[in-house]
């Protein structure tokens, strides 16, 4: 190894740009730091940078072995463009040993692209088996001319490759393609996943060019996507087939094919109508009376009690969303229906035109029990403040405790602090079923009347595990240090783990004053509430949080998710104390999977402490991984920057531009 490389200090000249001292040991015969130079100087750049690593890809035999391999990536980022033939060279002289190797070099010329890479790439494709690479990088670049010779080549690659040869045709976005992603969509034999890929592949083709022409009826091959099980596929095929008229009576003969008397053979499975149904509820303008005397009169058979749940409920959201006066009349027959009233509620709440005074009159006692509730359920969600005094007079009605509880609901939805009086005194009352007290107290955090915070922070401490919950959940609707305190007690003590979750997500909705609380939770950690602290800490937005932040970045068992979004708060925060704890990790086991989210904030926070934990990782570690490139990236593009507001700085050495 030569001494210059040995003594290299690779972070301090990616700061200062020196570009030739990158060279230099770009071209020693160290590979560790040579292969660390080629990446670092694909992120400096400039004409030096480019020329170098061109040298070493087009004289592999002058450098240490597989190093050529290693400056393609930064070519790419440079869009050296010269760097083409030579890469094609390599695959044509046969130099690549591995998969591994030729994965790279099809990757950088699907990143290239250009006619001469087309060309190599189609005339691939037309081999009699193609490689995988060669698909995918004729998926990444599309050119126009590849859809003939990807249609040939598409039998050959089934079912070796066949969802990257499908999805390839997707990215193309040709609409001579769509005949043949019928096919592989209608096929008895295509796999789940294949059909998914190929279902998404003609969402992508130009909308003017459907239907596809095909030997069959376009709309009716894809009646096998419409009744997949998976929404992922059965979603964008019903959004496929509305496009067009014939598609659109595609989707109403399955709803007319699950009402109930339908012959089996003629049966259409649940799934389908389900997928209609909710396909009516984001598109209802495409349905109704306006476009089909049918629709309607269907949907309404649907809710028939012979029909499953499940279609009943979805049945019940599309006439929500179609509307209209028998829409109307039907759902409210079945707002009472012990099975679908929610969803019913829901729906009728969503009607163009609720029928509201229906509605009251239910509530006032023109109506079943259930019909009742589910008529407070809708009023609620409707917010009729003129809804107020039935819902005040149902809350008395000892006798029908469900009643009361939905009458709480609908009070608490309508935010009517009027009513905060009433339901502290059914929250603070044990006499009264727990239910019942549980929804008021859900009702006081929704209005958030001041003068009811004792009855909620009493009720934290109540026997009931569902009082509990509802009460706290209650304070995260209090914005002040009682309920803060409150709830620190109960993340810490409370045996019940669901409450105890639900009192640290509240505090992330308390704001500012509980900061201190979830900072002394980090401190003495819970580990089955680390999830949930985590997120409250790091969604809480001013500085509060930072002090929670720092005790939680010295928690070696967060998992890796948990430490980086801590990590990724506290380099938004920018707060200089934050540099000791960020750094904790690094000074450890360098597989230490927190050491990437570490480094990246390190170098958000702009300080020279900060930096000093950055260069020390990088040179223990190495300079080319990901997060010690981007990191590097940061702070010299913040040098960049200072030094462009103090012209009189020297300019650094070597700078490749």
């Amino acid at each position: 190894m030569e001494q210059g490389a040995a003594r290299a200090d690779l972070g301090l000249m990616r700061l200062t740009g020196d570009v030739d001292g990158l060279v230099r040991v770009l071209r020693s015969n160290e590979f560790p730091m040579a292969r660390q130079a080629a990446a670092l100087l694909g992120d400096v750049g400039g004409p030096t940078a480019a020329d170098a690593l061109l040298d070493c890809l087009e004289h592999p035999g002058s450098y240490p072995r597989y190093l050529h391999l290693r400056v393609i990536d930064p070519l790419v980022r440079l869009n050296e463009r010269r760097a083409v033939p030579l890469l094609l060279r390599l695959l044509r002289d046969g130099l690549l040993e591995n998969h591994g190797q030729e994965e790279r070099v099809f990757r950088a010329l699907g990143a290239f692209g250009g006619p001469e890479v087309v060309r190599e790439l189609l005339d691939r494709l037309a081999e009699p088996r193609p490689s995988r690479l060669v698909v995918d990088a004729v998926a990444a670049l599309r050119p126009p001319k590849a859809a003939p010779v990807l249609l040939a080549a598409l039998w050959t690659l089934l079912p070796r490759d066949d969802v990257s040869a499908v999805r390839a045709l997707g990215a193309l976005r040709d609409p001579r393609t769509g005949a043949a992603l019928l096919f592989v969509v209608d096929a008895k034999g295509t796999s789940p996943e294949l059909r998914r890929a190929a279902v998404e592949a003609l969402v992508d083709l130009p909308e003017e060019s459907w239907p596809p022409p095909a030997g069959r009826i376009p709309e009716i091959m894809l009646r096998r996507a419409l009744r997949d099980p998976d929404a992922a596929t059965a979603a964008p095929t019903a959004a496929l087939l509305a496009r067009t008229k014939t598609g659109r009576d595609e989707l109403r003969g399955e709803l007319m094919d699950s009402v109930p008397g339908r012959p089996a053979a003629r049966k259409a499975p649940a799934c389908a109508a389900v997928t209609v149904c909710a396909f009516i509820q984001q598109r209802p303008e495409l349905f109704g009376a306006a476009h089909d005397y049918r629709d309607v009169p269907t949907l309404i058979k649907l809710l028939d009690e012979a029909v499953v749940p499940t279609v009943r409920r979805a049945a019940a959201s599309a006439l929500g969303a179609v509307g209209g006066a028998a829409a109307a009349h039907a759902l409210l027959a079945v707002l009472g229906d012990g099975r679908i009233g929610e969803a019913v509620a829901r729906a009728v709440a969503r009607l163009p035109q609720p029928p509201v005074q229906e509605l009251l009159t239910i509530l006032s006692g023109g109506g079943r029990s259930a019909q009742r509730c589910n008529a407070a359920q809708a009023l609620g969600l409707l917010r009729r403040t003129d809804a107020v005094p039935p819902l005040l007079a149902a809350l008395n009605d000892e006798e029908a405790t469900r009643l009361r509880t939905a009458a709480a609901d609908a009070l608490g939805a309508l935010r009517h602090r009027p009513a905060a009086e009433r339901l502290a005194a059914l929250a603070g009352d044990g006499e009264q079923p727990g239910t019942l007290r549980a929804r008021a107290l859900h009702a006081l955090g929704l209005i958030g009347a001041r003068e009811s915070l004792p009855v909620v922070l009493a009720a934290v401490r109540d026997p009931s595990e569902a009082v509990r919950l509802q009460a706290v959940q209650a304070l995260g609707g209090f914005p002040v240090a009682e309920a803060a305190m409150a709830l620190g007690t109960v993340a810490a003590l409370d045996a019940n783990l669901h409450v105890a979750r639900a009192a640290v997500e509240a505090l992330g909705r308390v704001g500012a004053p509980a900061g201190p609380v979830l900072a002394s939770l980090a401190r003495q950690l819970r580990s089955d509430v680390a999830d949930e602290l985590v997120e409250a800490l790091t969604r809480l937005p001013g500085a509060e949080a930072v002090p929670g932040l720092c005790q939680l970045a010295g928690v070696t068992r967060l998992s890796e998710g948990e430490y980086a979004a801590v990590a990724e708060a506290l380099g938004r925060h920018r707060a200089p104390e934050s540099a000791g704890p960020l750094a904790a990790p690094l000074t450890g086991d360098l597989r230490y999977a927190h050491c990437d989210a570490s480094v990246r904030a390190l170098a958000e926070l702009g300080t020279a402490e900060a930096d000093g934990y950055v260069l020390a990782y990088c040179r223990r570690a190495g300079h080319d991984g990901d997060a010690q490139r981007a990191a590097l990236t940061t702070m010299a593009d913040r040098r960049e920057a200072e030094g462009a507001q103090s012209p009189g700085r020297p300019r650094s050495p070597g700078s490749g531009g």
